[in-house]
């Protein structure tokens, strides 16, 4: 005799189903299940638009014609229901009932407190409606969240507007004080046109000096030509625009005849200018515009892993500093071979060399020179460590008596004085023409570069401290400005009207300030990662 066989077993709903069809039978699940609709195109009657969320639970009724009904909706094409297929399935009267609400209200009612219980209410009715025609019921908590993209812009928008317009009315305030400040100076300048810049700026109130000199910084600076920044890397001229946005950088291969380059300065001939770009075995005379071959001035003698760190023009020949070659000139026309060449033995000879003081100095040591500057058309000047040395045009040197036990770090030129930066923070400012001291002060710290910062036909002194900001100081006032940056150490230090420029410690970065804003830099350009060398040296052009 037959055993009676056992009806089959529902196997469990998965987590997101809600019913499942076997054998005949339709199976629901028990519980509320948690549902969500997303809508992101609702308009307010304003024409914003809403980003809505509207969440509900949705259970089966427990009716064998609500189970049915439910099935035929369902479960007619598929054997299971799933939450996804509610969501889907109430989706378009939702969407619907939600438009039709939303366009009663401008998006700011819609965003106030209270207003999200009326939409709340409509989207339940609506799926109510949906849920009567399919065996399901609908139940609480309803929650609906709203938020307007466009809405949000616009109040964006108009905050940067009124923060644009305070700033505006900030420059206003400033410019105008500004044009009070110059006309101030201009009066000043005018009753004693013989005052210098820094000797006006004396006369200003102190609580009124700092914002005079800012000012004086803009004006110079806004009206100054623009000039492109110039640094040496490896084997490359690197060109940097730093006026656009960001900076154009652009690498000029030059030739690799005199080996790795070591310097780059600015130079006029014939009233044309041109770079002076230091390389280990000789100088290269470059033109700016790339109009003509570079012309490569030799020194075939040198055996050096050093290099050139400092070229001028004068007197209608090229010279150039090296700290194994020493001192070396050339015609400008002649460049194979050098006019004059003083190695460091020639520079530190046993016999007396001539002093300022007419007096006999020894130097038994040779040195390197650096620093090589044109004091006027009859004398060059440089140091070797601590000691200043002139050379005239018979090729006669001239050594100064000792001014400090420390190392000069820059010599600097201006019209009428010459300013010997020492790496202990010392200055000293002699006379151009006599070269007799006629300042001295110390400035704390140690010095690593010092440059000039070019100002109303006057200079202000930049000094690049070892542990702190860039200093600016008067020559002639006792104001003193910086220039800061999270960069400390900073390697070389040059200036333009408008741009101070210094290179990194690691000498990887050229760091860039507008000479009227300190507080922070404008720019900073990586030159190793695009000539995979690091900054040689950095100058205007």
């Amino acid at each position: 005799m037959a055993k009676p066989q056992t009806p089959s077993r529902m196997p469990p709903l998965l987590p997101n189903q809600i019913a499942a069809a076997v054998n005949g039978r339709i199976e629901v699940r028990a519980e509320p299940s948690r549902v969500r609709w997303n809508f992101s195109d609702l308009v307010t009657s304003d024409g914003h638009r809403l980003r809505c969320s509207f969440a509900c639970s949705l259970k089966p009724l427990n009716d064998p014609a609500e189970r049915k009904l439910l099935g035929e909706v369902f479960l007619a094409r598929k054997t299971s229901a799933t939450t996804e297929d509610l969501i889907a399935h109430f989706s378009p009267a939702l969407q619907a009932a939600g438009a039709n609400v939303a366009a009663s209200k401008s998006v700011a009612q819609w965003l106030a407190e209270g207003a999200r219980d009326l939409l709340a209410e409509a989207l339940h009715q609506a799926a109510d409606k949906v849920a009567f025609g399919c065996g399901l019921e609908v139940l609480s908590p309803f929650n609906v969240d709203l938020e307007s993209p466009s809405f949000q812009q616009q109040k964006l928008e108009a905050m940067e507007r009124n923060l644009a317009e305070q700033r505006v009315a900030g420059q206003v305030e400033h410019f105008e004080k500004a044009a009070s400040l110059l006309k101030q100076f201009d009066t000043l300048r005018q009753a004693a046109p013989g005052l210098t810049p820094g000797a006006v700026l004396q006369q200003i109130s102190p609580s009124e000096q700092g914002a005079m000199l800012q000012t004086l910084l803009l004006a110079a600076g806004k009206g100054s030509t623009a000039r492109q920044v110039w640094a040496v890397a490896g084997p490359y001229l690197v060109k940097i625009e730093p006026r656009l946005s960001p900076p154009k950088t652009d690498l000029i291969t030059l030739p690799a005849t005199l080996g790795p380059l070591r310097s780059v300065q600015p130079a006029q001939i014939d009233g044309q200018p041109v770079l002076l770009v230091g390389a280990r075995s000789g100088v290269m005379l470059v033109h700016p515009d790339q109009t003509a071959e570079p012309t490569l001035y030799v020194d075939s003698e040198v055996v050096s892993q050093m290099g050139f760190s400092r070229a001028v023009v004068w007197r209608n020949g090229l010279w150039a500093c090296h700290g194994d070659a020493g001192v070396v000139g050339w015609n400008l026309d002649a460049p194979n071979q050098p006019k004059t060449v003083l190695r460091p033995a020639h520079l530190a000879p046993s016999a007396p060399m001539t002093t300022s003081s007419n007096t006999s100095m020894e130097m038994n040591k040779p040195g390197s020179p650096r620093n090589l500057a044109v004091l006027d058309d009859s004398r060059l000047i440089f140091n070797i460590g601590q000691r200043i040395l002139t050379l005239n045009a018979q090729g006669q040197m001239t050594a100064l008596p000792v001014e400090s036990a420390n190392e000069i770090v820059a010599i600097l030129p201006d019209r009428g004085n010459v300013y010997i930066v020492h790496e202990d923070g010392s200055i000293a400012t002699r006379d151009l023409a006599t070269l007799t001291i006629t300042g001295d002060e110390r400035r704390g710290g140690k010095v690593n570069a010092a440059a000039v910062l070019p100002w109303l036909g006057s200079v202000r002194l930049l000094l690049a401290t070892e542990d702190g900001p860039i200093q600016c100081l008067g020559t002639e006032d006792q104001l003193v400005t910086q220039y800061c940056s999270v960069h400390r150490g900073l390697k070389i230090l040059t200036a333009a009207a408008d741009w101070v420029v210094a290179v990194s410690a690691d000498r990887q970065r050229l760091i860039l300030w507008n000479t009227w804003e300190g507080r922070k830099p404008a720019v900073e350009v990586s030159i190793s990662s695009l000539a995979r060398h690091r900054v040689a040296d950095v100058d205007f052009g």
